[in-house]
This record gives structure tokens, C-alpha cells and sequence, in this order.
């Protein structure tokens, strides 16, 4: 085809038109990965629009860590077939780009949602709060019979993690169940938990919570079960589930384990 044929674009301009250095084009024709159409009558290098698919792909692969010796492969010779493979190879590698966007977007927006919720909360106080039902992922259930030391705790985490297939910070919470509360063993866990998108998981019910939101250490929450139990019976209620903890300010947030925010939501009736 006849370059008067096609629009063209200086170096200036085409770098311009994805965003990117001039010496980004500049190295790519020193390794002879994309080189100009020409050079113009005044010695200087265009491009033309035939190239611009051309230069996409190469953006998006290297946006994707393709390494530049097989794009060279693949440029110097490409064909339909190959075109073929190498996008099937890449829309896999792009899948779990996206499901890690979206497992940091979910992280991001609950740690937002927490920020939003402790603002509005009166802590030490004990609120009767009508919840919806909830998906939620439960670990398999502790055989100890005794109280949950902390190495028992991370252990049994990391056994989860393991589990779900989760990575990273999550926010993992623990289940005291009925029966330990009401026998007076508040340091127990049952088994771990961790919300879920709708349709997945099991079911938390529905139904009246008593709700605390509690400031310090770890190894406080098991003293605050009296006073919240001691609160139900003064709304004339009774214990009817489990007690959901979540830890809402932990030590992504303070390095002081006093300040420490856990909420406890306790099934009632």
C-alpha cells in the first residue's frame, strides 16, 4: 500500500497515542521487537496505523510479564495458529489477574466498610439488633475440649487459609458456640469463619442478636461474655445460638493490642 495511503504517525505522536516514553519505541527497534514503517526525507522515524494493533498487543503482553525474546519469537514469523495458542495461554493468565483484582477490591471495600462501621458505635455497649441472614464459610469444628490458646488459634488459621484457598489478610472470625456459653466456657473457639459472597457457603440465621463491640486484647474477650450475658437477661432475653467474633480493629490498624476492637454477636430470643 502507498504511505500516502495511511495515516502516520511521528515517534512524538504514536508514543503519545499509547502512553508511553519515546525511548520505549526507541529500545524496541534497537532489539528488533517493533521497528518504524520508515524514516521520513527530514531523518525522522513514523509509524503507521497498520501498526497500531501490532504495538496493543505488545503493550498488553508485556503488561502481562510476556517475556520480550518469545514476543520476538512470535513476531517474526506470526501466524493464526500461533496467534491462537499464544491468546489461549494469555486469557488464563489475565482470569486470574481479574480474580486477584477482585479478591483486593472485596478486601479493600471491607476494610472500608469497618472503618465506616466503628465510627458509628458506642463501644462497651450492648445493642439488640434485628440481622439478616448471612453467607458464611465455617471451618471444620475444634475436637479440643479445653480453652483456645493463641497458637492454637493461628494454627487452626493457617489450617483454614489452607482450606478455602484464601491468601492474604482475611478477616477470619471465631465462633463460641451455645453450648460453651452457657456452661461458663467463653475462651473456647468451636470453629473458625469468614462471610461470603451471596449463594456460597452455609447460612448464619436470621434472627434477634445481642451485639458488642469490645476494646482490648485478645485475651480480654472471654472476661467481657459475663457482662454480656448479665445485659441479655436485663432486656428479659436468653441465649438461643451461637456468638459470632469479628475482629474489627486488629493489628493491620494499631500496633497497641489494647486498642484492639472485636464485635461479638450473640444469638438471642
Amino acid at each position: 500500500m502507498n504511505r500516502k495511503q495511511l495515516k502516520t504517525f511521528y515517534t512524538g505522536e504514536f508514543a503519545k497515542r499509547f502512553g508511553i516514553k519515546k525511548d520505549t519505541l526507541f529500545y524496541y527497534d534497537k532489539i528488533g521487537l517493533f521497528q518504524p514503517d520508515g524514516i521520513s526525507e527530514n531523518g525522522y522515524r513514523y509509524y503507521n496505523t497498520q501498526q497500531l494493533d501490532t504495538f496493543w498487543a505488545i503493550q498488553s503482553l508485556r503488561a502481562l510479564n510476556f517475556p520480550i525474546k518469545e514476543l520476538k519469537n512470535y513476531f517474526s514469523a506470526p501466524s493464526s495458529e500461533k496467534l491462537a495458542k499464544l491468546a489461549e495461554e494469555q486469557l488464563l493468565k489475565v482470569e486470574d489477574e481479574i480474580k486477584k483484582l477482585q479478591e483486593f477490591h472485596w478486601f479493600l471495600s471491607k476494610l472500608t466498610s469497618i472503618a465506616e462501621e466503628i465510627k458509628n458505635v458506642t463501644l462497651g455497649e450492648v445493642m439488640i439488633v434485628e440481622l439478616p441472614e448471612e453467607h458464611v464459610i465455617y471451618s471444620s469444628p475444634n475436637p479440643r475440649s479445653g480453652g483456645t490458646t493463641n497458637e492454637e488459634w493461628n494454627s487452626d488459621y493457617e489450617i483454614f487459609l489452607e482450606q478455602t484457598g484464601m491468601k492474604g489478610p482475611t478477616f477470619i472470625g471465631s465462633v463460641t458456640s451455645m453450648e460453651d456459653i452457657l456452661r461458663g466456657q467463653f475462651s473456647r473457639v468451636d470453629r473458625l469463619f469468614i462471610h461470603t459472597e451471596m449463594g456460597s457457603g452455609d447460612l448464619k440465621s436470621a434472627g434477634l442478636y445481642a451485639i458488642l463491640y469490645h476494646k482490648g486484647a485478645y485475651e480480654s474477650i472471654a472476661d467481657v461474655y459475663p457482662f454480656l450475658l448479665n445485659e441479655i437477661n436485663n432486656h428479659g432475653l436468653r441465649v438461643s445460638g451461637n456468638a459470632y467474633e469479628e475482629y474489627m480493629v486488629n493489628s493491620l490498624s494499631t500496633n497497641n493490642e489494647a486498642d484492639f476492637v472485636t464485635k461479638i454477636s450473640l444469638k438471642v430470643q
